[in-house]
């Protein structure tokens, strides 16, 4: 028997890093928690599908993550940064919530896990911090592969039939979150 459940909270991230921390905490080598933070926020931005995807010419198409990383040598300091964030946490997103998006592609996963972690690499060259942890890029782009299983595990326990059906309500600081669980009736 399927059944519906509200679940508030303050914030997505907090929604996020809540469901994060839960599924890291029963792993045998617990991520750190800077990880579970940063990814809850990457999570939190990436909960509107307008972020994985370009408009141009007022067509929305899938990024070239690859070709958008190749074309960062070009810009500046800044525009790389952003770019180079932008392609590391779309695959996060990717590879931890859709991995069947990439499987009907005839590019590997590894492919997406080393464009990611070269993104996360490129980002502590530019001396990019998140929080003042030192180091925190090139720590997060070694570990991206066991930050994405969490994520997967999270998605998987979530109980989603399909991300489709995830429905955000609520303005910027409040969320609400509709979906279903599986519940069985105890006589």
């Amino acid at each position: 028997m399927k059944s519906s459940i509200l679940t508030t909270d303050e914030s997505l991230t907090q929604f996020f890093y809540k469901s994060l921390n839960k599924v890291n905490k029963k792993s045998l080598c617990p991520l750190p928690e800077e990880f579970i933070l940063y990814s809850s926020e990457v999570l939190n931005k990436y909960a509107f599908s307008e972020n994985f995807f370009e408009n141009v010419d007022g067509k929305v198409n899938e990024k070239t993550l690859g070709v958008h990383l190749l074309e960062a040598n070009q810009k500046t300091a800044s525009e790389r940064k952003l770019i180079y964030q932008d392609v590391g946490d779309t695959i996060l997103v990717q590879l931890g919530f859709f991995p069947n998006r990439i499987k009907r592609k005839q590019i590997t996963e590894s492919y997406y896990l080393n464009l990611g972690k070269v993104a996360y690499s490129n980002m502590e060259k530019l001396n990019c911090t998140f929080y003042d942890i030192p180091n925190f890029y090139d720590l997060f782009s070694s570990s991206l592969e066991g930050v994405v299983k969490v994520l997967s595990a999270m998605a998987n326990s979530s109980h989603f039939e399909s991300f489709e059906e995830y429905l955000l309500h609520g303005s910027d600081n409040n969320h609400i979150f509709h979906h279903k669980i599986d519940s069985k009736k105890i006589s």
